[in-house]
């Protein structure tokens, strides 16, 4: 039950500012028009490498950010601690697409919102990692960046 209503809350706050959720096969206006077509999401099939690392700090985690059928995820991230590729969010701000996404680590109790900026061939942003515990929660703020490697087709393998 908790689980729904932070979906439906999340589902609001995002309605509320603007960014649209990106479903595979969905028409919406920011898909159709960065795109030119429909059913495909705007960052789909782009994959990014970069790096991360603490805010404020070098980054020196080598990582390809990987957006396909409607998800991102970090590889990185994924071969750490099996995080999932997640929905993604967009909003198409100028020349800017800015995306919000969520995953969850599947065996702890840990979440990380990736909240970037796709410009021409960069992408740029914040990760934050939280991570619940009995008594205390930890969060860190990691920023990343990257330059695109390759544009595929959307549903076709990003590796």
């Amino acid at each position: 039950m908790q689980s729904r209503l932070h979906c439906l809350l999340a589902a609001i706050i995002l309605a509320t500012i603007g960014l649209v959720p990106v479903t595979v096969g969905a028409q919406n206006a920011i898909t159709d028009e960065v795109n030119g077509t429909e059913g495909k999401a705007p960052l789909d099939g782009k994959v990014f490498i970069g790096a991360l690392g603490p805010e404020g700090k070098p980054k020196d985690v080598e990582d390809r950010f990987v957006f396909g059928s409607g998800t991102f995820v970090s590889k990185e991230c994924e071969l750490r601690c099996d995080y999932p590729a997640r929905p993604y969010f967009v909003r198409q701000v100028g020349e800017k697409i800015e995306f919000l996404s969520e995953t969850k680590c599947p065996y702890k109790d840990a979440t990380i919102v990736w909240r970037g900026v796709v410009e021409n061939d960069t992408i740029k942003g914040v990760a934050t990692w939280t991570i619940n515990r009995w008594y205390w929660t930890i969060e860190r703020k990691y920023e990343f960046s990257g330059k695109l490697r390759q544009s595929v087709a959307p549903l076709a393998s990003a590796d």
